[in-house]
């Protein structure tokens, strides 16, 4: 382990639930693994799961990718057009909702292709789940019901990232969709499918959902929360500052009925949220944020400091965010700062506490090796954890590290070899760390990628794959999350039945099953008095799967992981 001595520097800115009938599916433990392997039972509600975080009490916020049995509105379908007759093999019975399993994975590809279109119905995409031990509880984000049913549309597409032990989830979700009915000038009835904000940030406890408003919400504004402490304070980033010229006047021209046209405002209002969030940097100064939740909701909204203070006349738009917080208010995230004394933007770590900001700064010749930093995580013992973008035997790898906030030291543990990436995702109390990294260097440039845990106290870095049982059919791609307990949540492949949109196995012309690689949530129980298993005997007669598929699992993952990862490549070579 390398040590270095640094300074902070100061800146002058500063549940409906889904009851499963099965309890968590459990793979017995072979003597001598240091961990026992638990798939989430959300891992049978849909394609791929995804977990974020965990709480003290076990609990578990995760993220499913194409729910089974998604529900389909025939009332929103034109099926006397060109695409349907041609595509359904019993058009009648798909007319009155009756679909065979052909038809029906038809109309959900049909649809989703479709996303964003006003006159299609709208199903989100990905769904959230808070994991027990024998159940998932789905959360609704703000989604809303649908009159017609009853029943909640599944329109909003939600994304969970942190729980806290009072059961507070946090996370960002589309606003819930409806139907608008509009007649024409020219006397035809139209079905608009609308909503009124793009997407914002969310916390919700058992069915209450609360609002995490951003400080600027023209237009709905923009938010995204990433971690909630233990005093239901709440991180993220929300828009702060309207800088475009234009917005506003597009707004009113939206309230103008001579100008927007033939069309309800709502639309009018839809459009352009949906050109604002593609362009969100230029519209908006972005901001880490925290919203201090009370028993009634949000109690107060704090903007938090950047490390620079820009001039009055600078019309740059900056983007800072805070992605994690300790139960002492301490947060952490990313900041634009100055590299290396010059006019060059870059992003730096950054610690907000009291309403200042601070970055991390080593007083040797190393600083000059980092390009950029990132902070993703801080215990309660004031650890901070992040990774550096630094120049390594002639490529830049993400190297992390270990800052101790009170003394000021910073360390990069060794990982499995000098050039390779690795990335934290958490860090609990007793200085476990866990994340991911490159295993292996390849001559193909291909690098394996694993979940990893690190000893800090001890000074000890593991795969998790190798604390596992050797014949596992588990290969751990991630680890996202660890609790007081040990227990560390993390996204594993594995290789498994396919199933159909119904969640039945799929049979093949001869009735045959077919198996792919798919990607599960996981939970790693300690075993206590376990220790690393002896895979040699296990190497000539099995090998575990799915390493071929990290690269694919990883176009997905990053975008779930707590963190915000940097704009260039986590794997930038």
């Amino acid at each position: 382990m390398k040590q270095t001595r640094i300074a902070a520097l100061l800146s002058r800115s500063f549940l409906s639930s889904a009851f499963l009938s099965s309890a968590f599916l459990s793979v017995p433990a072979a003597f001598g693994a240091q961990y026992q392997v638990v798939e989430l039972p959300v891992a049978d509600l849909g394609v791929d799961s995804y977990p974020t975080a965990i709480n003290s009490i076990g609990e578990i916020a995760v993220n499913l990718a194409s729910q089974f049995n998604p529900v389909i509105d025939v009332s929103l379908l034109n099926f006397d057009s060109a695409t349907l007759i041609a595509g359904l093999t019993n058009l009648e019975n798909a007319r009155s909702g009756d679909f065979n399993t052909a038809d029906y994975e038809f109309l959900y590809a049909y649809i989703t292709a479709n996303a964003e279109s006003q006159f299609f119905q709208q199903i989100a995409s990905l769904n959230s789940y808070v994991a027990s031990e024998d159940t998932s509880t789905l959360l609704h984000g703000f989604d809303n019901i649908d009159n017609d049913t009853d029943e909640y549309r599944n329109s909003a597409t939600t994304t969970v990232r942190g729980i806290n032990d009072f059961g507070y989830t946090v996370g960002k979700s589309y606003d819930g969709f409806y139907k608008l009915e509009y007649v024409t000038e020219d006397i035809e009835d139209v079905t608009y499918v609308l909503n009124d904000f793009y997407y914002r940030g969310f916390a919700q406890i058992e069915d209450n959902v609360i609002e995490l408003t951003p400080p600027e919400s023209t237009l709905g504004g923009y938010s995204e929360a990433y971690d909630i402490n233990e005093l239901n304070q709440v991180v993220g980033i929300g828009s702060t500052e309207l800088v475009s010229t234009t917005l506003q006047d597009s707004i009113d021209a939206c309230a103008d009925e001579s100008e927007r046209g033939d069309i309800p405002e709502a639309s009018c209002l839809r459009s352009l949220s949906i050109s604002t969030n593609a362009s969100l940097g230029s519209v908006f100064q972005q901001r880490g944020v925290i919203w201090q939740l009370d028993d009634n909701g949000v109690e107060d909204t704090y903007a938090l400091p950047m490390l620079i203070e820009p001039d009055e006349d600078d019309t740059t738009v900056y983007s800072s965010t805070a992605v994690a917080i300790n139960d002492f208010g301490i947060a952490v995230g990313t900041s634009p700062a100055f590299y290396q004394n010059t006019d060059t933007l870059t992003s730096a770590a950054v610690i907000y506490d009291n309403d200042k900001a601070y970055t991390i700064s080593e007083d040797s010749d190393e600083e000059y090796d980092v390009f950029a930093s990132y902070a993703v995580d801080i215990n309660n013992n004031d650890l901070v954890v992040g990774y550096a973008t630094k120049s390594v035997l002639g490529s830049t790898p993400n190297k992390f590290f270990v800052y101790d906030y009170d003394s000021g030291i910073i360390d990069y543990p060794d990982d499995f070899f000098d050039s390779a990436s690795t990335v934290p995702t958490a860090i609990n109390d007793d200085n476990l760390v866990v994340g991911f990294t490159e295993f292996e260097e390849t001559s193909s440039g291909i690098r394996r990628v694993e979940g990893f845990v690190y000893d800090y106290r001890n000074d000890i870095f593991s795969s998790l794959n190798d604390l596992i049982e050797c014949n596992s059919p588990y290969t751990i791609a991630q680890a996202n999350g660890i609790n007081e307990n040990g227990e560390i949540i993390a996204t594993a492949t594995v290789s498994s039945v396919n199933k159909d949109i119904t969640g039945e196995i799929e049979l093949d012309e001869y009735d045959a099953q077919s198996s792919s690689t798919h990607v599960v949530a996981i939970k790693l129980v300690p075993i206590p008095g376990g220790s690393i298993d002896n895979c040699d005997v296990y190497e000539e007669e099995y090998e575990r799967q799915g390493a071929g598929a990290f690269w694919l699992l990883f176009v997905g993952l990053f975008g779930l992981a707590r963190f915000v990862p940097s704009r260039t490549s986590l794997f930038k070579r």
